[in-house]
């Protein structure tokens, strides 16, 4: 495995991210963090609670604090809040879980509330039809987060059930473009992403947050880079991953101006 320790300046970006940045920049009031790259893997997954029925079938329930309507959310929900901030025309917070409390009615809320559908790391949002422009929703992503504030900034959605709900973002850079955490691997959203220039660095901000990011690691061969008080070997071992190579080098990263 790699190891490499690097600074890395994301203070002008932190504040703008519900997620994995805000943790980062916590971190350090410079935001100047010691890291190291990896090229290892694992996380343990997180269960969802299911109910069984009469059959042994596993089913899923409609909480019934949804209200009536095509979207709803079932009783699976971790309540990680991610349909709550990307749609919060839609779902809301009650019983310490999300639920819909107005159904979209505009094709602007619709295809948040799809958006929000996708990235549930759970798959707890559901609808009673299945809808026929989520082909379309898919193609959305990643969304910039601010074409004004943040140009080349996105959200990836896809949000992992291994990392608990976190988001993760593509940050587009000429030195090569960096993916902020690991979102659930898809095909579709690799896809996007190898046209918007593939991804050289995956910067991992904290432990909980690796996902899927040897799946990612693996098509884009690209870094990963984590902080250097994690023990990697601990937490980031991958069965297809065989020792370490160890290297070290210093490298500070200026995303704007």
């Amino acid at each position: 495995m790699a190891l490499a320790n690097i600074a890395i300046n994301l203070a002008s970006v932190g504040s703008n991210f519900p997620s994995s940045i805000d943790k980062l920049k916590n971190s350090s009031t410079k935001a100047q963090i010691n890291l190291r790259v990896s090229r290892n893997s694992s996380v343990k997954a997180v269960q969802s609670s299911s109910v069984e029925s009469d059959t042994g079938r596993w089913v899923r329930k409609r909480r019934p604090q949804n209200v009536d309507g095509d979207f709803f959310v079932d009783h699976t929900c971790i309540d990680c809040g991610t349909c709550r901030w990307m749609a919060p025309q839609v779902f809301t917070r009650v019983g310490e879980m999300s639920a819909v409390y107005k159904q979209p009615t505009s094709s602007e809320d619709r295809l948040k509330a799809l958006q929000a559908l996708l990235s549930c790391p759970t798959s707890s949002i559901r609808t009673e039809v299945p809808p026929p422009d989520i082909l379309e929703a898919q193609k959305t992503f990643p969304i910039p987060v601010d074409e004004k504030k943040l140009p080349g900034v996105y959200h990836c959605g896809y949000h992992s059930e291994k990392s608990y709900g976190a988001a993760s973002y593509l940050i587009i850079h000429p030195g090569g473009n960096i993916l902020i955490d690991s979102p659930r691997f898809t095909k579709k959203l690799a896809k996007e992403i190898e046209t918007m220039g593939g991804v050289r660095y995956l910067f991992l901000t904290h432990k909980d947050d690796v996902a899927d990011h040897a799946k990612w690691a693996t098509p884009f061969t690209c870094d990963r880079i984590l902080h250097s008080k994690y023990d990697s070997r601990t937490w980031m071992r991958d069965s297809s991953e065989k020792g370490f190579l160890e290297a070290t080098a210093v490298k500070k990263w200026k995303l704007f101006g």
